[in-house]
């Protein structure tokens, strides 16, 4: 009997010391929310990891984020709810401080992956190509946490870039640039296609020009190979993009060369592609650079109230198909009822119910269209 009540008096001792360290943390979690949505609020973008924990009497926030301000938000929020404790914080402002100055990267191979956890098995979020610029954020076990130039984030392996300071981002664009318009090309050992490949390169990709030679430009790749690729390949007008309706014009040509080309979840090059990887990599081949999914990029640009025959819809304009409130869906008009997409591949369909390549379910999910292109 004595043990029963000694085991009774125990467990509600226990009891009444683990409530207030419950509901602190529960107190916690539901006040780091709105800090979350006002700081973080598109996890893509910016990393906001937080976790309060008590660890041998002591309270411990850990935590790591991308944004200088969340970072004092959440500490000032913790100080408020344990203004009578004592905290020991260990929070991470990305970049690590171990990446010291290093902590750029240009990309050295064609098309380079981003995935959502540090595991070759894991999903396929984004992709970047040869010559882009990275920030890297932290490092495990020879991956990388990167965010790319427009902001997206995801783990990639070292061998996929050069890593480098700002100097060496600066060297790099100071260099004597071309760009890659063909959709998929090589760079070779000498000035012909008989002989070794160097690398591979598809359409975006940056390469510096140290001479010519006929019909090849002699390039350096970011990590210092060097090789030749073919004239009609490339461009040295790196800067120089149409505008007003050769823009349009340009958009339209360039997004059906990438007719047919395959699906590919996270692609975001012209040799694979998912939607908005397909519209991104379309629009920065003519100087526009979009945001990375489907749903950023239906924030930029105007509105356009389509009229009932789509005859107010100019090329390049930009369709976005969902589900209630989600967007899941964008693709390209080509003008009135007729757009170019991908799904599957790289093809046509029509907003017209009379036309053969009508899709219903895409006439039904359309959301919004917005103009991104001046007039």
């Amino acid at each position: 009997m004595k043990r029963s009540y000694l085991a009774f008096w125990m467990l509600l001792a226990f009891l009444a010391c683990a409530a207030p360290t419950n509901q602190t943390e529960e107190i916690f979690q539901q006040r780091l929310k709105p800090l979350q949505q006002k700081y973080a609020p598109d996890l893509t973008l910016n990393v906001f990891d937080f976790s309060l924990e008590k660890e041998n009497g002591i309270w411990v926030l850990r935590g790591e984020t991308t944004v200088p301000e969340a970072r004092q938000a959440v500490e000032q929020m913790v100080d408020s709810l344990l203004s009578d404790a004592d905290v020991r914080k260990e929070v991470v402002l990305l970049p690590h401080p171990q990446l010291g100055d290093s902590n750029y990267a240009i990309v050295r191979v064609a098309v380079a992956n981003l995935r959502e956890e540090p595991r070759h098995s894991a999903q396929l979020v984004d992709q970047a190509i040869m010559g882009s610029i990275l920030r890297l954020l932290k490092n495990r076990d020879g991956w990388y946490l990167v965010q790319t130039g427009y902001g997206y984030l995801g783990w990639m392996r070292k061998e996929s870039f050069v890593r480098t300071d700002r100097q060496g981002v600066q060297d790099w664009r100071n260099g004597q640039l071309v760009r890659v318009t063909a959709l998929f090309t090589q760079i070779f050992q000498q000035p012909s296609e008989q002989s070794t490949p160097v690398a591979n390169a598809v359409m975006n990709v940056f390469l510096q020009k140290i001479g010519n030679q006929r019909s090849w430009v002699n390039v350096r790749l970011p990590d210092g190979r060097e090789g030749f690729i073919r004239k009609t390949d490339i461009t040295e007008n790196v800067n120089h993009y149409p505008i007003g309706d050769e823009l349009r014009e340009a958009i339209v040509k360039t997004a059906y060369r990438m007719m047919g080309v395959p699906y590919l979840w996270g692609g975001n090059s012209s040799v694979g592609s998912d939607c908005s990887g397909f519209t991104r990599t379309v629009f920065m081949a003519n100087g526009i650079p979009l945001p990375r999914d489907a749903r950023q990029q239906a924030m930029v640009g105007w509105e356009v109230k389509p009229e009932k025959d789509f005859s107010n819809l100019l090329p390049g304009d930009l369709l976005f198909f969902g589900t209630d409130d989600r967007i899941t869906h964008v693709a390209i008009s080509l003008g009135g009822t007729e757009y170019i997409h991908q799904s599957g591949d790289v093809h046509l369909n029509s907003l017209n119910p009379h036309s053969k390549i009508f899709s219903a379910y895409r006439f039904n999910t359309l959301k919004k269209i917005k103009r991104v292109l001046p007039e």
